[in-house]
């Protein structure tokens, strides 16, 4: 259980205002306000400013924030965990990023689907929707392939995927041809959405030669995965995807790889869960075994 000045602590932090919090949690603004100053006290530090009226959590603040809500998803699982009978086991709650939807999520469920006491939750998200579940304790673990702020996570690699152009012939691309990234900018450009990993590494390879996805004949900004699939399919135009998003229609010629000059590029697909969770290590072992 945390100490109510935390929960006060962390209230306030989530609402930025004294006032609001105590609304919330049904007790006075001094009250609050005294629980605070209790609190800077015990940890002789500031946990929060005033700037422009707008009150702003500390650094030291801020540190305190991710330690309680860590503790906070570990209680909840503690507390699943104690009222779950011997005989069954937790359920395991996950998410993937939907590029890895496929046959990274369909590993994990067809290993834990013969134990039938155990409840499976696969839930697919960008990545960003991913570490906001775990944040909020909404999930145990995520597999992801996008950037993520890595102080505040446990990870472990399981692959590095290569991430690739790709296109239709009949868009006239030339299979053995090696292209200069601009030469590209003459084709319709197929995107994911905002939050997607791969939108930001998308980003990242046209930043490197000064080029956006404004710069292209044509663009798609697309949040739907079978939607983003079919409309590179069906030659709608190019896109840059992880080459596992399509490895059979790569494989058999429907669709084929862009060769782009000095751009070979491949990035980890990370599992990742939240710092601290130690329950978790056995749990993360036997995912990491099944996905490697």
């Amino acid at each position: 259980m945390l100490d109510n000045k935390i929960e006060t602590f962390m209230m306030v932090a989530h609402l930025k205002s004294y006032t609001k919090a105590a609304e919330s949690l049904f007790i006075s603004q001094p009250a609050v306000s005294q629980q605070i100053r209790q609190l800077e006290e015990e940890f002789g530090v500031k946990l929060f400013n005033y700037e422009k009226r707008k009150l702003f959590l500390t650094t030291e603040g801020k540190e305190l924030l991710k330690f309680a809500e860590s503790v906070k998803v570990q209680t909840k699982n503690i507390k699943i965990k104690m009222k779950l009978s011997d005989k069954q086991s937790s359920p395991l709650n996950f998410a993937t990023t939907f590029s890895l939807s496929n046959n990274d999520a369909w590993k994990i469920v067809d290993y834990y689907r013969s134990q039938r006491s155990k409840k499976i939750v696969c839930q697919t998200f960008n990545t960003q929707q991913c570490l906001e579940a775990l944040n909020n304790g909404k999930i145990d673990f995520a597999l992801i392939e996008g950037n993520f702020k890595q102080d505040d996570y446990d990870k472990v690699i399981i692959r590095n995927e290569p991430f690739i152009a790709v296109g239709k012939r009949e868009l006239g691309i030339e299979v053995n041809k090696e292209y200069d990234l601009r030469e590209l900018i003459n084709y319709p450009l197929i995107y994911r959405e905002q939050g997607s990993g791969s939108l930001e590494i998308t980003r990242q390879i046209l930043g490197m030669r000064n080029l956006s996805p404004i710069d292209f004949k044509q663009e798609y900004q697309i949040g739907s995965l079978s939607l983003f699939r079919r409309m590179l399919l069906d030659g709608v135009g190019i896109g840059f995807c992880y080459q596992c998003l399509l490895t059979d229609e790569l494989d058999d010629g429907i669709i084929q790889k862009i060769k782009i000059k000095n751009m070979e590029v491949a990035h980890p697909i990370s599992l990742v869960w939240l710092k601290g969770n130690d329950q978790l290590k056995e749990e993360i072992q036997v995912v990491k075994e099944i996905l490697t």
